[in-house]
């Protein structure tokens, strides 16, 4: 599969909650991580997602936000994935950062120049990434 989207996460299905209109599915990633995703019935019946599938989390780098410090705070996402920054990609205006995750994986984020910045990031820290369930897509092989 060749995607745009900067991170693409295999997993397995390890809960569905299914709602009047959608429905929330838990993926369970290498390394003990679980993603949540909020996608319409019709879409989780489309992918004939079920408890134990293989499916792939997609998520723009764009809608991932960088938290530092974040350790003792609660947030209304749903996804908080822990790591550390493993590189950062200086633009003008913009930077991409890459956390390290547990199981080898990698999310990547764009944020601001002013954002590393103010968070005085650098290679090392310890950080959070945050996603909202509705920013996360779902796929399958077909």
């Amino acid at each position: 599969m060749k995607i745009s989207a900067r991170n693409c996460f295999p997993g397995t299905v390890a809960g569905i909650k299914r709602g009047a209109i959608n429905s929330e599915v838990e993926l369970a990633l290498p390394g003990g991580n679980r993603i949540i995703a909020v996608i319409t019935n019709e879409s989780l019946e489309n992918l004939g997602l079920k408890t134990g599938s293989d499916s792939y989390a997609i998520i723009k780098a764009p809608l991932v936000i960088i938290a530092k410090g974040a350790q003792d705070l609660k947030f209304s996402t749903r996804n908080v994935l822990a790591g550390s920054v493993k590189g950062i990609r200086h633009g003008q205006v913009n930077a991409e950062i890459s956390l390290a995750l547990a199981g080898g994986l990698t999310v990547s984020s764009i944020i601001t120049e002013e954002s590393v910045k103010s968070m005085e990031l650098k290679e090392g820290d310890e950080v959070s990434a945050l996603f909202k369930a509705s920013s996360v897509i779902l796929a399958v092989k077909a």
